[in-house]
């Protein structure tokens, strides 16, 4: 039966936290040779350390574009009621035959489109 290799949650709970550890822990911790702060990492431990850890790189966020963002606000039962409200009375400031009806339907549809935006 082969063993079974500790894993790096197994790593990590025989030890303190990394910030809490003095070098000489950390270099003991790693493996690493004693002399390592003096003379790095040879070639063969850098290759092997990138082929075991990958690129020291931290992962991009995702970017939100602005049709997602509008898209975000937009989504929502609320505002589509808010739309349907500013495009009906879009259409009655259109249709309206009385100054007052126009008006007060055109303050409406600004409004609401100052309050979804």
């Amino acid at each position: 039966m082969a063993s079974k290799e500790p894993t790096d949650i197994d790593f990590h709970r025989d030890r303190p936290p990394w910030h809490a550890m003095d070098k000489n822990a950390v270099i003991e911790a790693l493996d690493c040779d004693p002399s390592l702060q003096k003379t790095g990492l040879t070639d063969k431990e850098v290759q092997g350390r990138l082929e075991k850890y990958g690129d020291n790189k931290l992962s991009e966020k995702e970017k939100v574009t602005l049709l997602q963002r509008i898209w975000k606000q937009v989504a929502n039962v609320l505002v589509g009621i808010l739309v349907f409200v500013a495009i009906v009375s879009l259409i009655r400031a259109a249709t309206a035959k009385e100054t007052n009806i126009v008006v007060t339907n055109w303050i409406q549809v600004g409004l609401i489109v100052m309050v979804i935006s």
